[in-house]
């Protein structure tokens, strides 16, 4: 995969780290609006651009260290959520990466693609433990979020190029 950032240099663990830290700041800006942060699912915006751009171990180590991180600094997300939150991210940035691998062009012009396929993976994955209104609750509460991350994805991928 030729997009893959090798996590092995300072330099691609402070690229990850920024990440990281803006996967943190923008929940917090967004949660400043009622119903923000549920809205606009903003903690996977970052997990979806690094892994479009880096590939997915950066996608992964964004996905799993930012709610972790989030919790143990400032206690959100609520401990219940980062296992939830952790599954999303990690399923978004394989996801992403593995479509970015095919080459595919739909992948590449609309990144929908990508948080739509990820987000019916992980409700089906989510259905028999939570039940459907749990497991797709994204589809009607997080739409602005998902159109977020398309527009988020579609303009790291035209600065990446």
């Amino acid at each position: 995969m030729n997009n893959q950032l090798q996590l092995t240099t300072a330099s691609s663990y402070l690229k990850a780290a920024l990440f990281i830290g803006a996967n943190i700041a923008l929940p917090h800006l967004f949660h400043l609006v009622p119903g923000g942060g549920v809205m606009f699912l903003p903690i996977y915006v970052f997990t979806l651009c690094g892994a479009l751009c880096y590939g997915w171990r950066f996608g992964l180590l964004t996905a799993v260290m930012t709610p972790l991180a989030g919790y143990l600094l400032f206690d959100a997300p609520a401990l219940v959520m980062v296992p939830d939150m952790m599954l999303k991210g990690a399923v978004l940035s394989v996801v992403a990466a593995w479509l970015m691998d095919k080459n595919t062009r739909a992948i590449k012009i609309n990144p929908l693609l990508t948080v739509v396929a990820s987000w019916l993976l992980v409700g089906l994955m989510e259905w028999p433990f939570v039940g459907a209104a749990f497991a797709f609750q994204d589809f009607v509460t997080g739409l602005p979020g998902m159109m977020l991350m398309t527009l988020a994805g579609m303009i790291a991928l035209k600065l990446k190029s």
